[in-house]
């Protein structure tokens, strides 16, 4: 190159010039890339010097979970041991489904001339809808296949799997069991029961125990017979049950209920994955201050002197080894109530202070807990039940918050477990003919018209809320049903209970000649601004002076 170089510069100065400037060029460039990370658009990505760490590797969505499993085992460990892990769950499975996420049956009488034959009249559509409420609501009790819980136990089951592992399995089943309404009933599996066969790992139509079509379609599942912490190892095509995701009538035979959230992804994991380094970090620093203040009870002291052997030879157990002792020295100076103990002239004490307590620990405690709290979506104050210095507005946000993610969680549940159950249910309940359809095969939709009732909450403050319910029920931006929906109710059976309730007011009044106090109306005037601002204990002192 030096040659060639030297060559050109004889021949063609120019040229040469040129291709000089040009190679320094390239090799600032070159310099440039190797400080900022290379040519990338994001600063993020650059992988420079104070980025280099921050890469990640090309991940499908599937092997992207590699290690879900132990993931998983993790969590559970840390909910029987941590309350941080332990009261979210059973928290959040509590507001979800509460007393439970209740069914009403909504078939209506036919309005126009349009619809198919034959038509539902009013009279049928009221009798259908009673009929299939009762037999419903007596079929729930039932529903567990091992008659453990009733419905609404196994939403709560599956609440807390959710929140837990991430996903769970659910399979309707026939039971021959005496005195079941319909043999329609549920099992629950969790989801480690769900593999795939060791002899199957090669068919690329099966992916994390689950069959696909050639539409990508769940076509069925292998489900271990018995769980694996049962020490089920290296499983064999005996050791499972394939069983159809679809009944042979085309509805849902098996609810593998997960929240992708990526494209492609065939299963779940654990809500907790991305707060749980934050656990481990909580659970080793408490760890240290809790042994910091016994040390600090336990008034640990050390004696400073000039003559090691002689203090040895005063105030140590044991011996060296040399008359055949276990060759261990050990120290000890007791401290008792009333005692005085002279030390000798070059000896002295000091007593070792661990400086604590910490008045930095619930800020540093309540800073790890927002990572699993985000994990979760939901606030920090609901994971830590820390309700410290929070005034009705603060408390409301918070709960508003928190309760929108309930119901995300309730409406999950509510189209992949509770509406696929039904839909098996009804059709088992008009077949046996303990439900009368008139005209099912060709009104089929229109007859399994049906709502899940979702259970409401109470309010920090009431008399605001239900004020604010009124304003809005009075202006048509919402309605009697929405409110009662909202606490859990169905409206057609609050109003009539009420209504029931003023006719007996009425029948009393004229039979005893007593008039009953009417309840109060108006809200309380709140002409005080500053309890908005207030904390509860100071308000509620406030309205007791």
């Amino acid at each position: 190159m030096a040659f060639l170089d030297s060559a050109i510069k004889i021949v063609a100065p120019g040229f040469a010039l040129r291709r000089e400037v040009s190679r320094r060029r390239l090799d600032r460039l070159n310099n440039f890339k190797e400080k900022s990370g290379g040519s990338r658009s994001f600063d993020a990505i650059s992988g420079g010097r104070l980025r280099y760490d921050f890469l990640a590797p090309k991940n499908s969505p599937d092997s992207a979970l590699d290690g879900a499993d132990a993931l998983r085992l993790h969590v559970r460990q840390l909910e029987y041991n941590n309350g941080f892990v332990a009261g979210p769950v059973k928290r959040i499975a509590r507001n979800v489904v509460n007393t439970g996420i209740r069914f009403q049956s909504r078939v209506v009488a036919d309005d126009n001339n349009y619809l198919p034959f034959p038509k539902i009249s009013e009279e049928m559509a009221n009798c259908f809808n009673f009929q299939m409420e009762r037999a419903v609501k007596k079929w729930m009790k039932q529903a567990d296949k091992r008659l453990i819980s009733n419905f609404f136990g196994l939403q709560k089951l599956i609440s807390m799997a959710f929140e837990r592992d991430g996903e769970v399995i659910a399979v309707n089943r026939e039971s021959a069991r005496r005195g079941r309404l319909i043999p329609v009933c549920i099992e629950l599996f969790e989801i480690d029961r769900l593999q795939t066969p060791m002899e199957e790992f090669n068919n690329p139509s099966i992916r994390n125990g689950i069959r696909y079509d050639s539409e990508g379609v769940p076509k069925s599942c292998f489900l271990l017979k018995r769980h694996p912490g049962e020490a089920v190892l290296m499983a064999k095509g005996a050791d499972f049950d394939e069983i159809s995701i679809w009944n042979p009538n085309g509805t849902k035979k098996v609810m593998h209920l997960f929240d992708p959230t990526r494209p492609e992804q065939t299963r779940g994991f654990s809500p907790f994955a991305a707060g749980l380094k934050d656990y481990q970090d909580l659970d080793r620093y408490r760890e240290a201050e809790i042994y910091a203040r016994l040390e600090d009870a336990c008034l640990t002291g050390f004696v400073k002197t000039t003559s090691p052997a002689d203090f040895q030879a005063g105030y140590t157990v044991g011996n060296t080894g040399g008359d055949g002792g276990d060759g261990e020295s050990r120290r000890i100076h007791e401290f008792a109530p009333g005692q005085m103990n002279y030390l000798e002239p070059d000896e002295d004490i000091e007593i070792h202070e661990p400086k604590r307590a910490n008045s930095n620990l619930d800020n540093f405690v309540n800073h790890l807990l927002r990572g699993p709290a985000n994990a979760l979506d939901i606030p920090p104050e609901v994971l830590s039940q820390d309700w410290q210095g929070m005034n009705y507005s603060n408390a409301r946000t918070v709960l508003l918050q928190f309760y929108s993610a309930c119901r995300v969680r309730q409406r999950f549940i509510v189209e992949n477990f509770c509406e696929p159950v039904y839909e098996n249910v009804a059709l088992s309940l008009i077949a046996k003919g303990i439900v009368q359809a008139p005209g099912f095969a060709t009104r089929r939709e229109d007859y399994l018209r049906h709502a899940w009732v979702l259970p409401g909450w109470s309010w920090v403050d009431p008399i605001k809320e239900a004020k604010g319910k009124e304003i809005e029920v009075n202006n048509n931006f919402e309605t009697i049903t929405d409110v009662c929906a909202a606490k859990g109710n169905d409206a057609e059976e609050t109003l009539e209970t009420r209504a029931r309730e003023l006719k007996k007011i009425q029948d009393l009044e004229v039979k005893y000649g007593v008039k009953f106090p009417s309840g109060q109306t108006e809200a309380p005037n709140d002409t005080n601004q500053d309890e908005e601002n207030e904390s509860g204990p100071a308000r509620m002192i406030r309205r007791i002076k």
